[in-house]
């Protein structure tokens, strides 16, 4: 229950932009929205294998969120992990701001194919 009350009190605190993307690119809004795509398949991914394949061994490498996270621990670490990205992204200046979501959707996109090589499935 601690971790929904913070992801809720997280979200709200990003109402307090009339425009959340004032001041960024098509390119950056683009890229932006790739970026927290890929993250949701990482996470669905990571989710498939921890709780769907469990009976195979499967466990969380993050030690952020520990070994064997409870359902909600792991969505609550998803949702701030949405939510930060967009803060830390807004935070960048604009060639600095492609750089790292180019970067991000590359990592990401790896530690996807990893969990899909070891079984995941991509299904929502």
């Amino acid at each position: 229950m601690k971790y929904l009350i913070a992801v809720i009190l997280a979200m709200l605190s990003l109402t307090a932009h009339a425009d959340p993307f004032e001041g960024w690119t098509k390119e950056e809004k683009g890229w932006f929205t790739l970026s927290e795509a890929v993250q949701v398949i990482d996470y669905q991914t990571t989710r498939d294998l921890l709780y769907s394949q469990k009976a195979k061994g499967y466990y969380e490498l993050n030690p952020i969120v520990g070994r064997n996270p409870s359902p909600s621990k792991l969505m609550a670490f998803e949702v701030g992990t949405l939510i930060g990205n967009y803060i830390f992204t807004d935070w960048l200046d604009h060639d600095t701001r492609l750089t790292w979501l180019k970067w991000h959707v590359a990592i990401e996109a790896i530690v996807i194919q990893h969990n899909v090589s070891i079984g995941a499935r991509i299904q929502f």
